[in-house]
């Protein structure tokens, strides 16, 4: 027994040694790999953000719009704001940076910071509007975006070749059917626009107009009454769509354009509707007190303060007045008796003198007064209360004195027989 425990002790003592080379060996081995890992990891990206465009060198045609998506990646944790400036825009171009929703000119961002797995990024529309006398030609926009806490910056030139005839792009396509109505301020129009998908794969379409402030838009089926904001379009289809247009009842009588888009990812259409303004008339009418109504005196001319006004949006020419009187024996006349234009927002004064006749009986009479024109009549009823000069009044008590008094006598004379 004691021969085996001595046999057995060396080899535990080796079994030991031996794995305690091996962990160590692992360790060590562990260890350089992971320096070997650090040591190839690559530097953090000096730059605080990209410019992504896509497209350099583009072909368009005369009167056509180049857009594409440009894209500014912020590669710090950071907040970043860039600056974008555009030059060498030839003379009459349209050049700018636009938001997506809705679309205004941008010449700054502020792109939010990622972190270690994700980057921030903001995507803008880059958009070239060529005019319809453009010599055909290479155009060198170039694109600067700069870093305005930091070194990072970045150039691009985009060419832009300008041909006479006109590229076919495909995409999505809107028209209207009558370009152009006219109604009056206050009023609603409805427009017809046809939609077409001109690719070989369905589209889902976002819908938005541009109008004057105040003005409202809708969008519907064509035979439907459910107000729309996006319309399915499937591969090489149109669809018919009615735009709504309500206009202000204080709009100003003039032609208004109004732009429609439509939108499908990469994709967009515009087409501008116009609204022309006739302006409506509104006639406003009464003195200057505020009531409509006054006292005058039989025999005697009574002068009256009237005034008339325009509320509308579009002038009231050749205003005449007229008048009902309770008899042909009453006069009335207007000084002025005619005023060429009224405009909007406009209030003319007017003296109204009226004449009621000398034995006229006191009490209440009406008049109606009406303002004519070519645009517009109006009619307002004037109660007009008459009293009797004294002289006459003082006539009326003798005769009523007289009456009593042959009624008495004649009550004495039957009493004694």
């Amino acid at each position: 027994m004691s021969f085996r425990a001595a046999i057995i002790r060396p080899r535990m003592i080796l079994f030991l040694f031996a794995g305690l080379f091996l962990s160590l060996t692992s360790w060590h081995s562990h260890g350089l790999a992971a320096e070997a890992q650090k040591a190839e990891a690559p530097p953090p990206s000096k730059e605080s953000f990209n410019l992504i465009l896509p497209f350099k060198d583009l072909t368009v045609g005369q009167g056509q719009e180049a857009t594409m998506d440009a894209e500014i990646v912020n590669r710090t944790k950071d907040p970043v704001e860039v600056t974008l400036t555009i030059e060498g825009v030839p003379a009459g171009w349209d050049v700018n940076f636009n938001s997506r929703y809705p679309s205004f000119p941008v010449r700054s961002v502020m792109v939010q910071g990622g972190d270690q797995n994700s980057n921030k990024s903001i995507t803008l529309e880059f958009k070239a509007k060529i005019p319809e006398n453009t010599k055909p030609g290479t155009y060198p926009i170039k694109v600067t975006a700069k870093d305005t806490k930091g070194a990072t910056q970045y150039a691009e030139t985009i060419n832009y070749r300008v041909t006479s005839k006109k590229i076919e792009t495909g995409g999505v396509k809107l028209t209207s059917q009558y370009p152009v109505l006219s109604t009056g301020s206050g009023q609603t129009l409805k427009f017809t626009v046809d939609l077409k998908n001109e690719t070989n794969k369905p589209l889902t379409t976002a819908l938005a107009a541009q109008a004057p402030p105040g003005w409202n838009v809708r969008f519907k089926p064509q035979f439907g009454d459910q107000q729309i904001s996006s319309i399915q379009l499937k591969e090489s289809a149109s669809e018919t769509l009615s735009v709504e247009i309500d206009t202000p009842s204080k709009a100003e009588a003039k032609e208004q354009p109004v732009t429609v888009t439509a939108r499908s990812g990469a994709f967009e259409t515009s087409a501008t509707i116009k609204v022309s303004l006739k302006g409506t008339q509104d006639l406003k009418m009464g003195s200057l007190a505020g009531t409509l109504n006054a006292s005058l005196t039989a025999g005697k001319k009574n002068p009256i303060d009237f005034v008339v006004g325009n509320a509308g949006t579009a002038p009231i020419r050749n205003l005449s007045f007229v008048t009902k009187k309770p008899s042909d024996k009453w006069t009335v006349e207007f000084k002025p008796d005619k005023i060429d234009a009224l405009d909007p927002g406009q209030v003319r004064e007017i003296k109204m003198e009226i004449l009621a006749p000398e034995r006229t009986i006191a009490g209440d009479y009406l008049l109606t007064l009406t303002a004519n024109s070519p645009e517009v009549t109006k009619s307002v009823e004037f109660r007009v209360t008459v009293s009797t000069p004294t002289i006459w009044g003082w006539i009326g008590f003798g005769i009523v004195g007289l009456v009593v008094l042959g009624l008495a006598v004649v009550f004495f004379r039957l009493g004694r027989r």
